[in-house]
């Protein structure tokens, strides 16, 4: 069951792909502040995902992000994201990203939980 205060984290290796230049954001082969914040989306998105019906799903429909420190390929990073409010099907997260213990990412990020086959269904018929 969704509850407030609900916490989950997910770890990653910052790999090559994931780069500023490669995704075209930056000219440093840092990691990229699209990819920062795919990955809290992610760890919202699979923090919730366990706790809803199989027919529905959650989509991001918002996201205010810091990208606050920069990080080489090869670095470990841990994305905490918290489900602070719950109000009918809008989920609002806070999201913090770390590597080693600085702080290197932030967001205040929104989700919304859908039926699959009716939200696919809304794109398909318009």
């Amino acid at each position: 069951m969704l509850k407030k205060d609900l916490s989950y984290t997910l770890e990653k290796i910052i790999n090559s792909s994931e780069t500023a230049i490669k995704m075209e954001s930056g000219g440093l082969d840092v990691f990229s502040t699209p990819n920062l914040i795919a990955f809290m989306e992610k760890t919202a998105f699979l923090s919730v995902e366990k706790y809803l019906d199989k027919e529905n799903t959650t989509v991001g429909i918002s996201v205010n992000a810091k990208h606050l420190k920069a990080n080489l390929v090869g670095d470990k990073l841990s994305c905490i994201a918290t489900l602070t409010e719950i109000d009918g099907k809008k989920l609002s997260f806070e999201i913090v990203v770390i590597h080693e213990e600085t702080i290197v990412g932030s967001c205040f990020h929104d989700r919304f939980i859908v039926n699959k086959e009716k939200f696919i269904n809304k794109l398909i018929k318009r």
